[in-house]
């Protein structure tokens, strides 16, 4: 009896010992899941030449449903600035579906304020910014008079060099109304006019009706515009670029927005609503090596 009780014992022990691992191991892995919620896309880290190498540092590919990842975004907030005229947190037009965000604007539905729009906008500012690497974000977006979708950056608060341009902008897409162009634009206080306008600016013929990566490359001494892997425009640091020319050696964040009906589309005509942007993913590269 007492060999029979101390191998009962013994069993016990090595069952609860079994036990007690397998449930480290499982708050393990949902440690490094809630580290790294969402695997690392296998297939996008870019080469830039043999002494630079890009790793993804930040992503979003939407593969769920229901609303934006707070952790990453938060709505952008209406003001006076002609894109923000008409924007909402409402989750009704910013939705998740089928692997795709999806940003809207359209005649008020739900909000009891008094606007005659609502537009939606998203921005990663106080989550998640960054100083020189490479963005990609893969969108498509409807036409229609008075429609104003955009991707870009700003600079994270507070701002280095003064009030907008001083501190710098940069706009990796911007498309109006029913053009067959997207504008791919840099501000600054050297390059914007009184009136927004900016001469460093480029505009390229996309694919209508279908999605298109816009691309970004920021180094210490250029921005650089992509369409679909190819190159459009660069804007250069000048040799004695001070903040006036070159103000981008700070921290920039992501905002995603479907805009319109104010400033530089004009007004809507109601008849071309909704007007969506989808985007399928945004990520955000910076060099792991550079020389080796």
């Amino acid at each position: 009896m007492q060999q029979k009780k101390k191998g009962l014992q013994y069993s016990q022990s090595v069952f609860l010992l079994v036990i007690f691992m397998w449930i480290n191991n499982l708050n393990a892995e949902a440690g490094m899941r809630k580290n790294n919620p969402v695997p690392a896309p296998a297939d996008t880290v870019p080469h830039c030449g043999k002494d630079k190498i890009y790793q993804l540092v930040w992503w979003d590919d939407f593969d769920d449903s229901g609303y934006i990842d707070s952790t990453k975004w938060s709505f952008s907030k209406r003001g006076n600035p002609a894109w923000k005229r008409f924007l909402a947190a409402d989750t009704a037009f910013a939705q998740k579906e089928n692997g795709l965000l999806k940003l809207k604007m359209d005649r008020k539905m739900f909000s009891p304020d008094s606007s005659t729009y609502q537009s939606v906008g998203i921005e990663s500012a106080g989550k998640f910014s960054f100083q020189y690497g490479k963005v990609e974000v893969k969108a498509k977006f409807n036409k229609g008079k008075g429609s104003w979708p955009a991707i870009w950056m700003m600079p994270e608060d507070p701002v280095a060099y003064g009030d907008w341009p001083g501190s710098g902008e940069i706009d990796i897409m911007e498309h109006v109304n029913e053009e067959n162009v997207v504008h791919q634009t840099i501000h600054n206080a050297s390059v914007t006019d009184a009136e927004g306008g900016s001469k460093a600016t480029h505009q390229s013929v996309y694919k209508a009706d279908d999605f298109n990566t816009y691309g970004m490359e920021w180094t210490p001494d250029y921005i650089r515009f992509f369409l679909n892997g190819e190159i459009q425009y660069t804007y250069h640091r000048e040799g004695n670029g001070n903040s006036y020319q070159w103000p981008f050696d700070k921290p920039f964040y992501i905002i995603l927005n479907q805009s319109g009906g104010a400033g530089w589309p004009g007004n809507i005509t109601d008849s071309d609503l909704p007007f969506i942007l989808e985007i399928d993913y945004v990520r955000v590269f910076q060099l792991k090596q550079i020389g080796r």
